[in-house]
């Protein structure tokens, strides 16, 4: 069973951030009106890697970096395996992303990739 807390974070990112609105309605579309929080973070994810240029983007990073390692393990283990995981090691494919993130979600990063 999903946490509660994953469900409330992944749809509440749509609200707070109007440029994944259209990611979350096509999950709910393909889900049967239902949130999956580690596939819709992947979404996300993949939204970010297509626009790291755009403005919102370094907001919505500093959102899930205030997340990450807070109060919940569940969100942490979601960024984590759901976000974080999802940007690859080579710097040619991820690097303006990455770049981006904040320091524990960097480490994170390079924990999950051995990078020194």
């Amino acid at each position: 069973m999903t946490p509660a807390v994953c469900v409330a974070f992944t749809a509440g990112a749509a609200f707070k951030f109007r440029q994944l609105e259209d990611v979350l309605s096509e999950h709910l579309k393909d889900n049967d009106g239902e949130i999956l929080p580690h596939l819709l973070m992947a979404d996300y994810c993949r939204l970010v890697e297509r626009v790291p240029d755009d403005e919102w983007v370094r907001s919505f990073l500093a959102y899930l970096e205030d997340n990450f390692l807070g109060q919940s393990e569940w969100l942490t283990e979601l960024i984590s395996v759901s976000f974080v995981e999802h940007l690859l090691p080579d710097e040619s494919l991820c690097g303006p992303v990455v770049k981006l993130l904040g320091k524990r979600m960097r480490e994170e990063h390079r924990h999950i990739f051995g990078i020194e």
